[in-house]
């Protein structure tokens, strides 16, 4: 009989265990994520098209928007995108599935402590354009 208890309790614990995995869920990184930094550089970045400011908002029910403000010509002509969606967490992989003008993007992000990481394709075949977002 004490074998069997000690097994019941065992088999409880691992379920446990395998139930929390990271521990992480929507709620834990819901909030507003200022844009940062492009590839490094401090926004507002010079130039045009340039990324101005930005924020990505997480719900705690899995829902995601992510706000960028462009400088689009020399003259400064101001553009803001706007992609609503949703999210998931997977250990330090956040999910994104983003829907903006009918198309839905899923840029690869990695969430660590207060900051967001989006890496997505340069439009000229150039190397990877990384956002960084900060938690308020």
């Amino acid at each position: 009989m004490l074998h069997v208890l000690q097994s019941l309790r065992c088999a409880v614990a691992l379920a446990l265990l395998a139930a929390c995995g990271n521990g992480l869920g929507p709620a834990d990184v819901a909030g507003t994520y200022d844009l940062q930094t492009v590839d490094g550089t401090p926004v507002p970045l010079p130039g045009a098209p340039a990324q101005i400011s930005g924020t990505i908002t997480l719900t705690p029910f899995g829902q995601a928007e992510r706000r960028v403000t462009y400088r689009m010509d020399a003259q400064g002509t101001i553009q803001e995108f706007v992609a609503t969606g949703s999210f998931r967490l997977r250990g330090s992989i956040l999910e994104l599935a983003l829907r903006e003008d009918g198309y839905v993007w899923k840029p690869p992000a990695e969430i660590a402590g207060a900051t967001i990481n989006v890496r997505y394709p340069h439009p000229a075949d150039g190397p990877d354009i990384v956002e960084a977002y900060e938690r308020r």
